[in-house]
């Protein structure tokens, strides 16, 4: 999609998807009680949400066809950065693809590293500094716990912070604090990476920007040729998310709580290969096979305009 349409729709879409994020906190709350914890709402966040998101698109823009896919992979990534800890990669993944008629593919991404808070801001814990130092410096790292990538090493530029990677503030009482509370707070937010974190926007404004390609870092569409090690990474979690669900494909979400999980939703023009089968196609091609259940959580949107639409903006 384009910044317009976009843009001419935002004053419905950023609404429906606060309303979505904060059912699916509440209803996390709902399962999970007091002893709700990171990895229940980033469950929910990449199940039961995408569900909703998908309804949202095609609501919203009935001039596109869309694809969304869910992935929850209890094992996360993790790397090594030279410190006496080991961070984790992150805890969800949100990717855009666009792809026009002419197959050209522009891909927009957001990695998010979940923390449970009360308030809009949080300071990091002292044990979690290591964490703070990948998203904030980016040194280069060597794949410790990713399956068939392990002993691979990755060098991402800028040596800065960058607006692909971006802490999410989880308010764990949503109906007091966030969206019925005081101005500036929401039930998803996200924040800067730095030692204090304050919330900069709700994770229903980032996606929206994510879609204009606003806010996220893009990513190199030609994952056969790119040195980008941003696009590199982003691609080789796609991987892993997409070799974890092979084995999860016909698995029920209420029979899954917590475990590997996979969701798909897709209107009817938007059957064919997905971002997933093409970085799994590509890995499986270079002798690399996925056997663990390592992967990152996923939510993937992929959209297309209609083939009518399309020579509607062309003029034909």
């Amino acid at each position: 999609m384009n910044a317009y349409d976009v843009n001419t729709r935002i004053h419905v879409l950023t609404p429906l998807l606060e309303a979505a994020l904060l059912d699916t906190m509440t209803e996390t709350a709902k399962v999970c009680g007091l002893k709700a914890y990171e990895p229940d709402y980033v469950a929910m966040l990449s199940t039961r949400f995408t569900k909703q998101l998908y309804n949202i698109l095609i609501t919203v823009f009935p001039d596109y066809d869309f694809s969304v896919t869910g992935v929850y992979c209890h094992q996360k990534p993790i790397v090594d950065i030279n410190s006496d800890r080991k961070p984790e990669l992150g805890d969800v993944l949100f990717v855009y693809a666009d792809r026009s008629r002419s197959k050209k593919l522009t891909v927009n991404s957001l990695l998010l590293q979940a923390k449970l808070s009360t308030y809009p801001q949080l300071t990091i814990h002292q044990a979690e500094m290591h964490q703070l130092e990948l998203y904030k410096r980016w040194p280069e790292f060597t794949y410790y716990r990713a399956g068939y990538l392990n002993g691979e090493r990755r060098n991402v530029l800028p040596k800065t912070i960058n607006d692909g990677a971006q802490y999410l503030l989880i308010d764990t009482n949503p109906m007091t604090n966030g969206e019925y509370g005081f101005r500036g707070t929401y039930p998803m937010g996200c924040a800067v990476p730095d030692e204090i974190l304050y919330v900069n926007d709700s994770l229903a404004n980032e996606l929206t920007n994510l879609l204009k390609f606003k806010s996220g870092r893009t990513v190199d569409d030609n994952l056969y040729q790119t040195e980008d090690g941003w696009s590199k990474m982003i691609w080789e979690l796609l991987s892993l998310s997409a070799a974890t669900i092979s084995k999860r494909k016909n698995a029920r979400i209420d029979s899954f709580y917590r475990r590997n999980t996979y969701v798909h939703y897709s209107s009817e023009n938007m059957s064919e290969k997905s971002l997933l089968d093409e970085a799994q196609g590509f890995f499986s091609e270079i002798g690399r096979i996925q056997n663990e259940d390592v992967g990152i959580s996923l939510v993937l949107i992929e959209s297309q305009i209609r083939e009518e639409q399309e020579k509607r903006y062309k003029g034909d």
